[in-house]
Order: C-alpha cells, then structure tokens, then sequence
C-alpha cells in the first residue's frame, strides 16, 4: 500500500509518455521479476525489493489497463470492457484467500504461481493488442504542433473535473467499507464459527458475494447507466451499515478492542464453553494457539520474515484450518439470534451494494472524464487519495471505535453514504452511450451550476419548475466557441 502510495506520481507520467500498451507489457515484465525476486528470497531486505517492485508494478498496471480498456471500447460496450478489470481483482481476492486456507500452503509456490498471468498478459499485449486510438492520435497532434498552449479556462475545466473525481474517491474511501470488513469476522463468529476460522471464512464469503456483485454491474452497467448504479448501490450501502449500526448498538456488551491472548482456540475449548467478546478486522488475525496476533504480524505459523506485513497468500494456513468452522460453543453476546442473522443479511447487502456500484463505477468514470492528454496523470493523481486513505483508515480506525463506539463509526459512514448520494446526483455526469470526446467536451461546456440545476430538473416534483429553469441558463456558458477544443 505504501508503494502505491509513493509510486502514483511517478505512474501518470509514464501512462501518458509511453503510452498505455508499452506501459501494460513492461509492468507486466516488472511482475515477473518481482514475483521471482519474491519466490527466491532469502533474507527480508531482499523479500521486501520483491514486494515493492510487484506493488510497483501492479498500481501502474492498474491505471494503464483501465485507461486503455475505456479508450479501445465502443461507447456502448465501454463499462463492460473497464468493469472486467474489477471483475479480475475480485477474482484474485477471492483465489487469495482461498489459498491461505490450506495447513501446508507453499506461499512461495503462490507466489511463483502469480508470474503466470503476468507472463500471459505481457505476451498478449506485446503480439496482438494495437495502440490505443486516442493516444495515437495525442502523438500525431504532438508531433504536428498542433496542440494548444493550455488557458486558464482549460486549466480551471482540468481542475473542475480534478474536484469531481476526488469528491467521488473520497467519499467512495469514507464510505464505511472498512468499518464492515473490521465487523465481519464478528458476525461470523455470532453465528457459530469458530474463533480459528472466522476470519478465513469471512473473507472467502464476502470475496464470493464481490465476485458476484460485480459481475452483475458488467451485465447492466452500460443499460441502466452509471449515475443510477452508483445512486441505488449507496442507497442500499447507507441502509445497510445503519442496519448495522442499530445492531451493533443494541448489544449490552461492549465490544473489547484490545488483544485477548487468553482466548483459547475452538480446538482446545469444552463443549458449552463461553467465547469472550472478539476484536475483529482486516488487521487483526488468528495465530495458532495463542489467541490474537498483533496487526504488523502476518497470519499462519511461522511467518515467513518477523514484523513483515505479509498478505494471507504469502503463508503457510492456520493448523486449525482442515477442521470444520462450526463449533458447539456458545457467544457471549445479547443479541438474539434473529438479530444476529439480521446484521449477516445487513453485512451481505452492504457488500452486494458496494460491489455493484461505488466499488467499480467509480473507477469507470476516472477513466472517461478526463482529456485524453492529461488523463493517465489525472487518474494517478486521483487513485492516490484512494491509497492514501486506505493507508490513514485503518491506522486510525480503532481511535474512532475508542472515541465514539462502533454504532457511532457505523452512523458517520451511513451519513457519508447520504452526502454521496446528493453530490452524485447533483454533480456527477451520466457518461454512458456518449464517445470520450462528447463526455469531456459536455464537461467543459457546462458549468457545475448548470448540471446541478439541470439535474434537479430530473426530479418529477421539479420538472417544470420555471426558476430552476431560469438558473440553469443563467450559469450556462455563453458559447461553445469559447471552450478550448481537446484533442482525445
């Protein structure tokens, strides 16, 4: 994470100056290497060279592929052809954690096993993918002199539209998705699996539901729109965490945030024996008979280097992991059991919602709204507050529990999600069906004012309300003539 952080405002120079295709096959080789340096490592120095040169590569990958799907696509098959990326990611989210399941697992052959598809698609691109059209045609505008010195209304457009997409992150980032990832492992554990495995288990049911979720946005993102995947996906988004909010507020005991190494594993407990209230969260893991590990260490025994923060892929599964997850000891909550499969059926709503919309529509729309000269610096420097919050979310997490209870956390992301709701209808335009130079000239030619206005007009209780109306041409621009042409 902090690789990709430090690495983004290097990315968008590279996107934008090699061009997408070159900047596919070469972090394709960069994953390569960095999965071999990692499979071949014998000290953490030279462990950690591997893991930064792959993270390196995957972040710039990431926004490279992206960008070229949406500029190779036809305007109406564009969502499907970016969403496949998010389809990938979730899909090997999903084979990560199932590989960390096994007792034996050879994270080292994982790691190996993970050059493969780097292999394959460096290949790919190198043979039989074509530049990208759009940026073909940047590098003949460039080599003409045809390209005009940017204004000071190209820029203040450039900025405008900068907003829009860091609005957007950042509310996509705060939108409590974390918060439910650190509450899953809990709910599991309220519905009978055993400490051992509750996080396990979490993760590969909700990798499951992300899969599916996101595979139904392909199907219907290029019909439906994005405005109204992302309007309906928050709508159930809000609901949901304050669902689990309401729950989580309803229990008569405090959830215990510290480290219990005192819990005993589910196989050494009695039957009937009591299991104490769980922390839980992506940081907070299971290690084998002792209770909760610490956050900087990585799961499965024993870690591969000390204090390196390692994904579950990386090593070996918890000895416990060939026993069934379920368990005859009891919980001690107050919740009753219709309530505890309340906050599951909350929990999966959650994840469908931002699976199907704020998760990969977001990432849609960064790459159709900016110009085509700007846009693989313009992504990077969106993406990396999307990093940078997911660096600062966790690390401060548990000061928010602290200070104002997890239903508290719970009801602030609800609110978020309402904030979200507003600012998309309000300000974010519907892109889908309309070429990338019909969405970035409709973003230069119409004021934020006018597209707020215009799309309070879409209301039906204000569809013939003559003073929004009148607003709208008020902060409409006075020509076209007056924006500056964009190459794309």
């Amino acid at each position: 994470m902090n690789a990709n952080l430090a690495t983004h405002c290097v990315k968008g120079i590279v996107v934008d100056g090699c061009g997408r295709r070159w900047t596919i096959c070469c972090t394709a080789s960069l994953l390569v290497l960095g999965s071999v340096v990692s499979t071949l490592a014998t000290s953490y120095p030279l462990l950690l060279c591997g893991r930064l040169v792959g993270g390196f590569a995957g972040a710039l990958s990431a926004v490279a592929q992206c960008i070229y799907a949406a500029e190779i696509s036809e305007p109406q098959s564009r969502g499907r052809a970016v969403l496949f990326h998010q389809l990938g990611v979730a899909a090997g989210l999903l084979l990560s954690s199932i590989a960390g399941t096994g007792s034996d697992t050879q994270w080292r052959m994982v790691v190996w096993l993970s050059a493969i598809p780097a292999i394959i698609e460096g290949l790919v691109a190198l043979i039989f993918l074509p530049d990208s059209p759009q940026f073909r045609l940047l590098q003949t505008s460039q080599n003409l002199q045809t390209k005009p010195s940017p204004t000071g209304c190209a820029l203040g457009n450039l900025a405008e539209t900068l907003l829009l997409a860091f609005g957007l992150v950042f509310l996509q980032q705060f939108s409590g998705r974390p918060a439910a990832l650190y509450y899953a492992p809990r709910v599991f554990l309220l519905l009978g699996v055993c400490p051992d495995a509750t996080f396990t288990v979490a993760a590969i049911i909700l990798n499951v539901i992300k899969v599916g979720a996101v595979s139904l946005s392909l199907c219907v993102v290029d019909k439906i729109g994005r405005r109204p995947s992302l309007i309906v996906g928050v709508t159930c988004m809000m609901t949901s965490i304050a669902l689990l909010g309401l729950i989580s507020a309803m229990e008569e005991n405090e959830v215990d945030l510290s480290l219990n190494p005192a819990v005993k594993p589910c196989g050494n407990m009695e039957m009937g024996e009591s299991v104490p209230v769980l922390p839980s969260g992506r940081s907070y893991h299971y290690a084998a008979g002792i209770g909760m590990s610490s956050p900087l260490l990585p799961t499965g025994v024993p870690p591969p280097f000390p204090l390196l923060p390692t994904p579950v892929s990386l090593v070996g599964g918890d000895p416990y992991a060939s026993e069934s997850p379920w368990c005859p000891v009891s919980v001690d909550t107050s919740l009753s059991p219709s309530l505890r499969y309340l906050a599951l059926f909350a929990l999966i709503c959650y994840e469908i919602a931002y699976s199907f919309g704020f998760g990969p529509v977001t990432w849609l729309l960064l790459t159709e709204i900016f110009p085509a000269s700007v846009k693989g610096r313009a992504v990077s420097l969106t993406t990396s507050l999307h990093w940078f919050a997911d660096l600062i979310i966790p690390a401060t997490f548990t000061y928010f529990i602290s200070a104002i209870s997890l239903e508290g956390v719970f009801f602030c992301h609800s609110v978020v999600c309402l904030n979200a709701i507003f600012f998309v209808f309000l300000f974010i335009p519907e892109t889908g069906g309309k070429s990338l130079h019909q969405i970035v000239q409709g973003i230069k030619s119409m004021s934020y004012k006018t597209r707020m206005f215009q799309n309070l007009q879409g209301l039906p209780c204000l569809s013939k309300s003559t003073w929004l109306q009148q607003k709208a041409r008020q902060y409409r621009q006075v020509s076209h003539a007056t924006v500056e042409s964009t190459i794309i």
